[in-house]
């Protein structure tokens, strides 16, 4: 049986000193409204979540207490990027917050950090902001959902498509900035009932040279009086793939991006027994040592959140109700034993299950997004006994038996990112 480690204030300080990335929540406003947006009416807890933009009087406060954080505890020579990145809403609606935001960075003493920016765009103002995102080398993630028709959930306020405005605009980023395009612009698509994996894919890589990442509706959080639209409108990025009946080819178009090459790559990552994520782990056998609970990660292990209102989150995927600490006009409230009582509290609820669970090793159920979890009993979706692990490897391994020459090419082309 696993044994489960608790998290120490100390591991909290820790991945605060070497933070990975930041997200600034840069409005609450968006001048789309999306049909199946998580902060629309189909999702739980985000009915009156519209109106708000975060001051930079708040994130300067934050910025000046992680650089005092960085400073205090620099190794000369040593450095570290760090990605700030914009979300909203629609970031490019509070331009003027993130070039603020930006001067603030570049003015910083040394403190051992250098800063990559990034930001998720509907793309409708683009060509009001696109010399600026260029210059500053942003990481721009674009939504598309395909062709009009694919993408006809994502209008305006007046109910229009905004599909041509979109397209139009990533057109012209694509003809003034080509190498920046071509090396820094990536795309998001929703699938839903009126796209699929197929044809998103071809639109997207026929007009712009990318291959998007296609992701289903988010599926947590949905109020049960919303349950039956839901329905109607979400698909199974499998089933979308198998339904064209031209999988094969698809998934070989697609490659990663396609459900069953990703296990097989995880399968491949998780049970090759060739994977270090560092000389420790090269050097010394931990086989059998203690892990966490779940596959909730420790806060601020891979980012920070911060909301239009201040609050603090390790994650913008959480719910606002697990707050973990908060900016106010005069000083910023991060508590880390708090912080560690806070995660120790949520993921112990689920220590029976993990104890019990053929595959808790290679879990990947996110504590804060099991819809129960407010509750003492919640239930885990991701348990697996030693049965449906033993199906899961045959499967996979079947797979790779019918395709061994994904083998290679996964090895060669993949890079799998933790």
């Amino acid at each position: 049986m696993d044994h489960f480690l608790t998290l120490e204030s100390e591991a909290v300080r820790h991945n605060l000193i070497n933070l990975k990335q930041i997200v600034f929540e840069v409005t609450e406003r968006c001048n789309l409204n999306c049909r199946y947006c998580g902060l629309a009416d189909m999702y739980n807890g985000n009915q009156n979540r519209n109106t708000r933009q975060l001051s930079f009087r708040k994130a300067r406060l934050l910025i000046e207490y992680l650089a005092s954080l960085w400073k205090e505890n620099h190794s000369e020579g040593s450095f570290q990027p760090v990605t700030v990145s914009f979300y909203g809403g629609e970031p490019l609606l509070n331009m003027l917050f993130i070039k603020n935001v930006i001067s603030c960075l570049e003015q910083l003493p040394d403190t051992g950090k250098y800063f990559h920016y990034g930001m998720t765009t509907n793309a409708m103002l683009l060509d009001r902001h696109m010399d600026y995102l260029a210059e500053k080398h942003f990481h721009l993630l674009i939504s598309l959902d395909g062709d009009k028709a694919a993408h006809s959930y994502r209008t305006d306020h007046a109910g229009n498509n905004s599909f041509c405005r979109v397209f139009g605009n990533i057109k012209r980023l694509q003809e003034k900035y080509p190498d920046y395009f071509r090396q820094l612009v990536t795309f998001n698509s929703v699938l839903h009932n009126r796209n699929n994996v197929e044809t998103t894919h071809r639109f997207i890589m026929d007009n712009f040279g990318k291959a998007p990442t296609i992701s289903p509706l988010n599926n947590s959080g949905i109020l049960p009086e919303k349950i039956d639209e839901f329905r109607e409108m979400y698909r199974n990025k499998m089933d979308s793939m198998t339904a064209t009946g031209n999988c094969e080819a698809i998934e070989s178009e697609v490659f990663i991006s396609a459900p069953r090459i990703y296990e097989l790559a995880q399968y491949i990552y998780k049970q090759s027994g060739n994977v270090f994520s560092n000389f420790n782990e090269l050097l010394f056998d931990f086989t059998g040592m203690d892990m966490f609970p779940t596959g909730t990660c420790t806060p601020f292990l891979k980012k920070m959140f911060i909301t239009a209102g201040g609050d603090i989150l390790q994650c913008e995927k959480i719910d606002h109700d697990f707050v973990l600490g908060h900016i106010h006009d005069d000083r910023v409230d991060l508590d880390c034993q708090a912080i560690a009582d806070h995660y120790n509290r949520h993921v112990s609820k689920c220590l029976g299950q993990c104890a019990n669970c053929a595959d808790s090793r290679q879990c990947s159920q996110c504590v804060y997004n099991m819809d129960d979890i407010r509750e003492e009993n919640p239930h885990c979706r991701n348990f697996c006994s030693r049965k449906e692990v033993d199906r899961k490897k045959q499967k996979t391994t079947d797979f790779l038996r019918e395709h061994p020459y994904y083998y290679e090419k996964i090895l060669k082309e993949v890079v799998i990112r933790n």
